[in-house]
């Protein structure tokens, strides 16, 4: 048998897979897009049309159809990108555009057909649950702002608490004393306010996440050890790097001591510089590694044995390192391609190595990291279709059989997350 032969067999199948979606940036009030904005200059889009040459500054300042007409020439550079692949698909299999790219020939066709169905809610929601099989979606909620309605059928919350580790400030604090009601002078006051926080969010969450610059490292300190530091930076608003990372560890033993308490995931999602001066904004980020950042972890994974870290990286420096990391903690998954990584050739890269390492239960196989319905669909495609290529290879070379592989993408897809995050 072809090679083509088993990929065709097997993708018809995973193309019929339903899926967890651990990681993306929807609102459950809004799924769809407002205008074509929100499909076409999706932040991967944007971020590959400025590197190609576009000004960003210019682009920024336009709307509407002046935005596109300053940044169609730039579109012919992106046909080869992963993610305009992605839009490929979004455009024929949801709107019937089969094209090749957009220029000054078609861009009407798509403005048009992308503004016919903008704001319609229950289009989005049927892509969502029908046509890309989201069985349930992993909502990122902000620790400042309220809980928004979502239907906990199909959705759930990950509380995201980089503002209150990685970026503790002065202001954060305030933040956290206004959504609580307690006034921070002590590390007691502190420990009550985030309990109250995360009591706040504990019935929409299944999980925390932190995206930890490559830099942090955590150390684990007494109550003792931060009221000087606590009552400088409420006073002063700055503190010197050391009094910094003693507090922000602080901060993170409190939410790791709940997770355990409470049964909840711990996401860490790693790989990422940001800010640096000069890259693609608004995130201003590349990848970057910082080995002893991963030795620092370990200590939290055995501390907290009976948490589960799922770890998420974007620089693909980190995945055998990462695996070998899974493989030695029961407590420990990798999961995903985040970002950077969002890539055919590193897609199948991570999957090769982890499905050939790991037990096949300690690895969630997708998320999409989107902000509208239709950007989850082109995301489904693109991992869906690399989950096929890696299993039939290693079906072709004899590695594993097809129920196997059949076996393989259902745990990577969804029931692994079904049961890493209690759903």
């Amino acid at each position: 048998m072809k090679f083509d032969d088993v990929f065709n067999e097997i993708y018809n199948e995973v193309k019929n897979i339903l899926v967890v979606d651990i990681h993306e940036h929807l609102n459950p009030e809004k799924l769809s897009h407002a205008s074509f904005e929100d499909i076409l200059f999706y932040h991967y889009i944007v971020t590959e049309l400025s590197s190609s040459g576009m000004d960003r500054s210019e682009f920024e300042k336009r709307r509407g159809v002046d935005k596109l007409l300053y940044a169609l020439p730039y579109f012919k550079y992106v046909r080869n990108t992963a993610t305009f692949w992605s839009l490929r698909q979004m455009l024929k299999d949801l709107y019937g555009l089969d094209i090749k790219t957009i220029d000054e020939n078609n861009w009407r066709d798509v403005v048009s057909a992308i503004e016919s169905r903008a704001n319609d809610e229950k289009r989005a929601f049927e892509i969502l649950t029908k046509t890309c099989g989201v069985k349930k979606s992993f909502l990122t909620l902000n620790p400042f702002a309220n809980v928004k309605e979502f239907r906990k059928d199909v959705f759930t919350g990950v509380l995201r608490i980089d503002n209150l580790v990685t970026y503790l400030s002065k202001d954060s604090l305030t933040s956290l004393e206004n959504v609580t009601g307690v006034e921070i002078r002590s590390a007691e006051d502190l420990d009550k306010a985030v309990e109250t926080l995360f009591k706040k969010f504990e019935n929409d969450i299944v999980a925390v996440a932190l995206s930890p610059l490559p830099s942090e490292l955590y150390s684990f300190v007494e109550p003792s050890e931060i009221q000087l530091y606590l009552r400088e930076l409420k006073s002063r608003g700055y503190l010197e790097p050391y009094a910094k990372s003693l507090l922000s560890s602080y901060v993170l033993q409190k939410f790791l001591d709940l997770c355990n308490e409470h049964k909840k995931v711990f996401q860490l999602m790693i790989g990422v510089e940001r800010p640096v001066p000069g890259a693609a904004p608004p995130d201003y980020a590349i990848t970057h590694v910082n080995y002893d950042q991963l030795i620092n972890l370990t200590k939290l994974f055995a501390v907290y044995p009976n948490v589960k870290f799922d770890v998420i990286s974007a620089d693909m420096r980190l995945v055998h390192p990462l695996t070998v990391i899974a493989k030695n903690y029961r407590n420990v998954y990798v999961s995903g391609y985040w970002w950077y990584s969002m890539y055919q050739a590193i897609i199948r890269e991570y999957l090769r190595l982890r499905i050939q390492m790991l037990p096949y239960n300690k690895t969630c196989g997708f998320f999409s990291d989107a902000y509208v319905a239709d950007w989850v669909y082109g995301k489904v495609v693109l991992a869906k279709k690399q989950i096929a290529y890696v299993l039939s290879e290693m079906i072709y070379e004899g590695y594993i059989d097809r129920d196997l592989a059949i076996e393989i993408a259902n745990a990577l897809l969804h029931e692994n997350a079904e049961k890493l995050y209690n759903l």
